[in-house]
């Protein structure tokens, strides 16, 4: 049986002055997966109550704890690992920090697949619609290709996407006053990373990033003076993870292991040492474009 009313609070969200208003950050989505052969390790301060709930993205079998985190596992593919899912409701009902949760994660192996992070400004004067102006005057940086935008008929709100949901980084600068209901001078401006993206976040996260700096990297307006005087912090970059191409999947998975068994079998392991300089020997010829002379 779940007992939501024994469940602690999480901390408050770090908030900090600035000049002309000032400004909160909070992890608003934490997901990733303890991969085949890695044990999960959670703090056991988290909520030990589940029931069963419907699971999603390839996984069969899905757990929901007292604190709204989701675990899944597919039994008949073990290769998918255990994943495990907070989104903003049960990043807000964690009983522990969130950089401290994120801490003990990495320590235990944990990949993570997507991090949402979520700066607040209040009196900053940032409006949403005036990044839609900077986007269409061509006054920004960044690695995205498309802005979409959504606004209310109403004018109850108001989006502007920084590229496109399905992306691997995206960003999104809105209203939160009027999704929340009220008068005020408040805006949201959300990061959402996934993939080796988010790990390099966590990182980040976990050495006490100011998240602006991440948002700064990923979308800057050059002329927005509001904009530059709150997110006025060092750039924290997120490169994209480099991937193998089929050339070098095919070196690890079928040359490697080919090379591992011929050393066993000889015994020979001088062989590995004379391998590799063979290899530093082709990659010096090669960069030279010119025969090397032994």
């Amino acid at each position: 049986m779940i007992n939501a009313s024994a469940e602690k609070t999480a901390p408050v969200t770090v908030t900090r002055g600035l000049d002309t208003g000032f400004f909160s950050q909070k992890v608003d989505w934490l997901e990733g997966t303890f991969k085949k052969g890695t044990p999960v390790n959670l703090p056991t301060i988290l909520s030990q109550n589940f029931v069963e709930t419907k699971a999603f993205n390839g996984y069969t079998t899905a757990n929901l704890y007292a604190d709204k985190r989701v675990h899944m596992e597919n039994f008949a593919r073990p290769e998918m690992g255990k994943h495990i899912v907070w989104n903003g409701e049960a990043c807000g009902l964690c009983p522990m920090g969130l950089i401290d949760l994120i801490k003990h994660l990495r320590a235990f192996g944990f990949s993570f697949t997507r991090i949402d992070l979520a700066v607040d400004l209040i009196n900053c004067n940032i409006d949403p619609s005036r990044a839609t102006e900077e986007i269409k005057n061509g006054d920004y940086k960044t690695s995205a290709l498309q802005f979409p935008f959504w606004a209310d008929a109403a004018g109850k709100g108001y989006t502007q996407y920084i590229g496109k949901k399905a992306s691997e980084i995206y960003a999104r600068i809105y209203d939160k006053a009027a999704e929340m209901g009220i008068e005020q001078d408040h805006t949201r401006v959300e990061l959402v990373v996934r993939h080796g993206r988010a790990n390099r976040a966590a990182q980040e996260i976990s050495y006490g990033a100011d998240f602006r700096g991440m948002v700064f990297s990923f979308i800057n307006f050059e002329k927005w003076s509001e904009w530059n005087a709150a997110m006025a912090v060092p750039e924290i970059k997120l490169p994209k993870q480099q991937e193998i191409g089929n050339t070098e999947k095919w070196l690890l998975d079928a040359c490697a292991p080919a090379l591992a068994r011929s050393i066993l079998l000889s015994g020979n392991t001088e062989f590995y040492e004379k391998f590799k300089t063979a290899v530093m020997d082709k990659l010096v010829e090669l960069s030279n474009k010119r025969p090397t002379v032994h």
